[in-house]
């Protein structure tokens, strides 16, 4: 029987923590932070290991549906009338199989059409598509500081929910 994934992930991190990490020289101070990365790393790899197919397609699915929202009834001039004709065009293409890809292919699309209200969309229209994008980015900053937060990095982690929370959520 060939182990799974976690099981693989598992015996790296045990091999590293207890063999190699010990075995490296304590003067070489560089090759022992780089160890404590590689740890981290697995450690991390791990925990995200239940959702780690769902977790760009979180993320996608809510791009998708900020965009949705975001080409309907526009107003503006003809950069504007472009660019959610464009956004349009890409929501109505079959989406990518990858989905960090897609995620990326419609923001994009949505950066572009922030641009282009910008220059001549009218301002209700460029109010709601700027609240539109805040949203949306506040969700996706709720999103990676979860997905991130075994790094240690984040300020405040005490505000940061747990994956199993993250993917509560989902619709």
């Amino acid at each position: 029987m060939t182990p799974d994934v976690h099981i693989r992930l598992t015996s790296a991190l045990h091999g590293l923590r207890d063999v190699i990490i010990p075995a490296v020289d304590p003067n070489e101070s560089l090759a022992r932070e780089q160890c404590g990365l590689v740890l981290a790393q697995l450690e991390m790899l791990l925990r995200q290991l239940p959702w780690i197919e769902r977790y760009p397609a979180l993320c996608r699915d809510d791009m998708r549906a900020t965009s949705i929202s975001l080409i309907e009834a526009p107003e503006g001039g003809p950069v504007t009338s472009d660019a959610v004709a464009r956004l349009s065009a890409l929501l109505g293409a079959p989406a990518l199989a990858d989905a960090q890809a897609d995620y990326d292919r419609i923001g994009f699309g949505v950066e572009a059409l922030v641009r282009a209200v910008a220059q001549d969309g009218a301002a209700g229209y460029r109010a709601r598509v700027d609240a539109e994008v805040l949203r949306f980015g506040r969700r996706q900053n709720w999103r990676e500081r979860s997905w991130f937060a075994g790094t240690g990095f984040d300020p405040r982690p005490e505000e940061v929910p747990e994956l199993a929370t993250l993917f509560a959520h989902e619709a």
